[in-house]
């Protein structure tokens, strides 16, 4: 329940050449005699990603500040989950970039191969980035059980669902105060031609485990605190089982036809092209809704926001940017991890994802106020949450997480049952271990 209070504080918010490569890394550092250090950073902000403009706005400024300092050696990666891939064959040769996304375990495998630095002395040489452009919030929720800190993140999950007021109207239904209601929707849209839910078993089960983890975190406080507990000990429990009985029913009645195996990019276009009525995701979506190049014009007039029933939010904060640099780069490699998570790169995350920022002090900006109401929908529903889950990527070994995406078709088959395969998340994590 701690991190419930904690997040409360969210409502405060309401030179270098950079050398491009797609999939290796471009050979072009400056001399060694030059006086430029030259680091490496590889990342998937490209192409028609989200995530693109806030990655070109901080490139842009570390470029204009550090030219002549330092130079970022870049390798381009095309999706998220390539990156992951590709960190975890870096981690096991000890050959990671100087900063890191700590996502799908990779965090982890920085610090087993010693690469991970601790970063504690580096927050305490600035007091003012430490407990205000991060704050004390993300910190400990970044911090171990050992006291270390090994990562900083810039932006906060806060999570519900984006539904198409059009096919709800057309459903006669409104967003579910309960899980019965919910199910009781899915029939109704099931009954005038359309799926509910845009779900998927592939890659991280993302739009999926969303709903299990609301589900989960929505059965009283022994779900709650499952679901907010990092490497829980048992998958076993009633709560967990229960929600996967719950899911068993969505994928085999009310998901899209492709969603066993399925990407994150299926289950969005299917909701972007209104052949699915829900989905499950965060605000850096938002931009999606109005993007020609992936949906209608005048889709986003059409999308609302809903709480998951019982007024649940999942709340959570990411792994973070994680420091690999040798003893030679640490500092430079600092500074790199600064320019990724200060308060401008938060704000371009805010304005060009809807991204949540972690800082104390920032407030919401008019702009964004005026241009983004449904963010300020995210931000204002904390105050009216009432029960909240982390994500299944920050809480379970990326071990678990893949066991998701085995396993979720044999539930929706049948041939599976969801207490089987909670033992079988079981025996996941116990390979972590």
């Amino acid at each position: 329940m701690k991190r419930a209070v904690l997040l409360i504080g969210i409502l405060l918010l309401v030179g270098s050449t950079l050398v491009f490569a797609s999939g290796t890394k471009q050979s072009a550092p400056a001399a060694a005699n030059s006086g430029v250090i030259v680091l490496n950073y590889a990342h998937w902000d490209v192409g028609t990603a989200l995530s693109k403009p806030w990655w070109d706005a901080v490139y842009k400024r570390f470029n204009d500040k550090y030219k002549g300092k330092i130079e970022l050696n870049l390798e381009e990666l095309p999706t998220d989950t390539m990156y992951a891939e590709k960190m975890k064959v870096l981690a096991a040769t000890k050959q990671l970039p100087d900063v890191i996304d700590g996502k799908d375990g990779v965090r982890d495998l920085a610090i087993k191969n010693g690469q991970a630095i601790e970063l504690t002395p580096y927050l305490n040489r600035d007091p003012d980035f430490r407990d205000k452009a991060i704050g004390p919030d993300a910190i400990a929720a970044n911090t171990g059980s050992d006291g270390k800190v090994y990562s900083i993140i810039n932006t906060t999950g806060i999570v519900g669902y984006f539904y198409n007021k059009d096919l709800f109207r057309k459903a006669g239904i409104t967003p579910a105060k309960t899980w019965d209601e919910w199910f009781s929707n899915c029939d109704k849209l099931k009954a005038i031609g359309v799926a509910p839910i845009a779900m998927m078993t592939g890659e991280n089960s993302w739009t999926t485990n969303l709903i299990l983890a609301a589900m989960v975190a929505s059965r009283g406080p022994a779900g709650q605190t499952f679901m907010n507990t990092k490497y829980p000990q048992t998958y076993q429990i009633p709560e967990m089982i229960q929600g996967l009985g719950d899911i068993q029913r969505c994928l085999q009645n009310y998901a899209t036809a492709d969603s066993l195996g399925a990407a994150y990019a299926n289950a969005a276009n299917n909701f972007l092209m209104e052949q699915a009525a829900i989905i499950a995701n965060g605000p850096w979506m938002i931009a999606d809704f109005s993007n020609p190049d992936k949906t209608a014009p005048g889709f986003d007039k059409k999308v609302g926001w809903s709480m998951y029933p019982g007024d649940g939010l999942i709340a959570t904060y990411w792994e973070g940017y994680v420091l690999c640099s040798p003893p030679e780069r640490a500092d430079a490699g600092w500074i790199l991890l600064q320019a990724l998570t200060d308060r401008d790169s938060q704000l371009d995350a805010l304005r060009t994802m809807g991204a949540l920022p972690v800082a104390v002090d920032l407030q919401i900006p008019d702009d964004v106020r005026q241009n983004m109401p449904m963010v300020v929908e995210h931000v204002d529903a904390l105050a009216k949450m009432k029960y909240h889950a982390s994500t299944f990527d920050v809480e379970a070994p990326a071990s678990v997480v893949d066991a998701f995406g085995r396993y979720y078709p044999q539930l929706a088959t049948g041939a599976m049952t969801p207490s089987a395969m909670a033992a079988q998340l079981d025996q996941a994590a116990a390979g972590a271990r």
